[in-house]
């Protein structure tokens, strides 16, 4: 092969490279027009507005008592297992607000002091495209608080109640994009403060842990406020004109 014919193999190749990296350029150019268009190779920041469904699981040590007859100590916990509605606003790019709903059920050994539950909270901190970081606080309360009573299929010892239950802490989330959605697992921290009553105890401002598990669902990609946006876009640019 003399030295002309190599320069051309070597220019085709050129040719070819350059015109490899340029296709997906104007392809993802052409894309952008569309609003409903989501890059598979880019991680999307959160939508504007969005709503959650989600299952929340918490955990909280509570009081023990005493057999007087047999000398057993029997403890007690808090194990509320709640569907979880909220709602999530994206500000300033990083920045959200969501407050949020859930109500349900006591699982634990309290269920028959304490068998439902409703639970509001707020949280407001950074989300990004994968993890977000937030303050929250909240306010959860049994409907119905039955101090002392005995459950008659476990049998055991009267069991206690907490009421007037405040709790501030913070949260970690993860959220993977999957296709017309995201998948979010959240986990908290929390201090709550409650007013806890088991037979002669009766504390109006104790102080304990809870810890949470939430895992949810966000409803939208947000294809359609981007659709929106960039309709007023155009609208603005062509009264402009």
């Amino acid at each position: 092969m003399d030295v002309r014919s190599l320069w051309a193999v070597l220019g085709g190749a050129a040719a070819l490279w350059v015109a490899s990296l340029a296709a997906p350029a104007s392809a993802h150019a052409a894309d952008d027009e569309d609003p409903t268009f989501i890059d598979p190779r880019k991680r999307q920041l959160p939508p504007t507005h969005r709503f959650r469904l989600g299952l929340q699981f918490s955990y909280m040590r509570l009081s023990s008592a005493v057999d007087a007859d047999s000398g057993e100590s029997q403890r007690f916990h808090y194990i509320p297992l709640l569907a979880d509605f909220a709602y999530q606003a994206q500000l300033f790019k990083y920045m959200m607000v969501r407050p949020s709903l859930a109500f349900g059920t006591n699982v634990s050994n309290t269920l028959e002091s304490m068998p439902v539950i409703i639970h509001p909270q707020l949280h407001v901190g950074y989300q990004g495209a994968l993890v977000g970081a937030a303050f929250g606080y909240g306010f959860f309360q049994p409907v119905v608080a039955r101090k002392d009573v005995v459950s008659n299929s476990r049998g055991g010892l009267g069991e206690p109640i907490i009421t007037n239950n405040h709790h501030i802490g913070g949260e970690l989330s993860f959220t993977t994009r999957v296709d017309r959605g995201a998948l979010s697992v959240i986990l908290r921290f929390a201090g709550v403060r409650s007013r806890l009553q088991h037979f002669d105890l009766d504390k109006p401002k104790s102080w304990r842990a809870m810890f949470t598990l939430n895992v949810g669902w966000y409803f939208g990609d947000g294809s359609k406020q981007r659709a929106r946006q960039r309709a007023r876009r155009a609208s603005r640019a062509a009264a402009e004109r």
